[in-house]
């Protein structure tokens, strides 16, 4: 492989969000359930439904998804109550937000074996609250090139457009860089349609890689496979 440059997803892949995402929607849920009389299980429910169908639709701002999530539960929230629990969303999953242990050596040793280190990740639903985000996580100054879709493209993932900013930016084809995710649903059709090779990581063990649609090229566990992959020496 004449690969120039490595890009990668962010939430999953680089960040462990699974204990932010779960933290985040119980305090919603608790808050929502309290203040409206309801019981916080089927809140919870009605909040990981409507992701589940935001997601899958390209739709990250969470004003809506609350609107949605109000909706199925027959409840009214005013504006000052959605934005409230954007609020209190975003602020429960930074508490609980982790970079992975096998991230940072990763980046560096990417940079010191001469790769261009990218992210393409999709937008949090408000511009510039993505891009915070991973200036609170502390590693954006390890990136050359960072493309929030949805932010600095007009299409989100799995549209090829974000991926071919990132090309563009840094002048390669798409058959010179690589693109690591986590989600074979969205992380593969947009690197594909480009010509990137695909890597899918299953962070939390929990992927069956005969079943992938559309299949990566490569699925790791971990980071340090990748660079093992790529012939790039840790430490």
């Amino acid at each position: 492989m004449n690969i120039k440059a490595v890009f990668f997803d962010y939430d999953d892949t680089l960040i462990d969000a699974n204990n932010a995402r779960n933290h985040a929607r119980r305090t919603v849920a608790t808050r929502v359930a309290q203040n409206h009389g309801l019981n916080e299980a089927l809140v919870l429910e009605a909040i990981k439904n409507v992701e589940t169908r935001m997601e899958a639709n390209g739709v990250f701002d969470r004003r809506i998804w609350f609107r949605e999530m109000a909706n199925s539960l027959g409840i009214v929230l005013n504006p000052g109550e959605i934005n409230e629990l954007v609020r209190i969303y975003w602020n429960s999953w930074s508490s609980e937000s982790r970079v992975f242990s096998d991230v940072i050596p990763t980046l560096k040793a990417l940079k010191r074996c001469g790769y261009v280190v990218g992210l393409i990740t999709n937008t949090d639903g408000e511009p510039g609250l993505k891009r915070g985000r991973i200036n609170r996580d502390g590693i954006l100054n390890l990136f050359d090139v960072v493309i929030i879709a949805g932010d600095d493209t007009e299409q989100v993932k799995p549209s090829p457009q974000p991926f071919l900013e990132a090309l563009k930016i840094i002048n390669i084809k798409g058959n010179e860089a690589i693109y690591v995710g986590d989600k074979p649903g969205s992380d593969i059709p947009g690197a594909k349609a480009v010509g990137m090779c695909t890597v899918i990581i299953d962070r939390y063990g929990t992927l069956k890689p005969n079943l992938m649609n559309p299949r990566p090229d490569y699925v790791i566990k971990s980071l340090f496979e990748l660079l093992r992959l790529l012939a790039c020496h840790y430490g």
